[in-house]
């Protein structure tokens, strides 16, 4: 099954990477598939939380259905960090950071559904050793 699922995810960002090429109507296209694929509900059950706790719980679950290697600080106040130490969409150079960018729209609308807000601080696409973000509850 996890074979699947990093094909799944590699396909995913060479579609993010393919629109990201195409002038004027490549933002919105890109965009608008990541809004559509945070919408489905097979991608692990996110659902509404009351506390940061909660949502980092989703978030261990998730990883572990999707077999997503995520490492995560303690929680402090009503945020914690989540690290991957590769991308599961296969964005490594730098001309991928505009697709990286447009692809994480999924994962900034999921969060969003929980309450929270996910904020990237470092990409593999800009040079950074793994991807780490900044997981708030609003």
């Amino acid at each position: 099954m996890q074979r699947y699922i990093d094909a799944f995810m590699r396909i995913l960002g060479g579609i993010h990477v393919l629109l990201s090429h195409i002038p004027l109507i490549g933002e919105p296209l890109a965009r608008g598939v990541s809004w559509c694929m945070a919408f489905l509900p097979w991608l692990g059950g996110v659902r509404k939380t009351d506390s940061i706790a909660e949502t980092k719980q989703q978030l261990i679950d998730s990883g572990q259905q999707f077999g997503f290697p995520f490492r995560f600080s303690e929680i402090d106040g009503n945020e914690f960090t989540l690290e991957l130490p590769y991308c599961p969409y296969g964005f490594t150079a730098s001309e991928h950071r505009y697709a990286c960018d447009t692809a994480m729209d999924m994962d900034r609308i999921m969060l969003r559904r929980c309450g929270a807000e996910l904020t990237i601080s470092e990409t593999i696409p800009e040079g950074a050793e793994r991807c780490r973000m900044k997981v708030r509850q609003i």
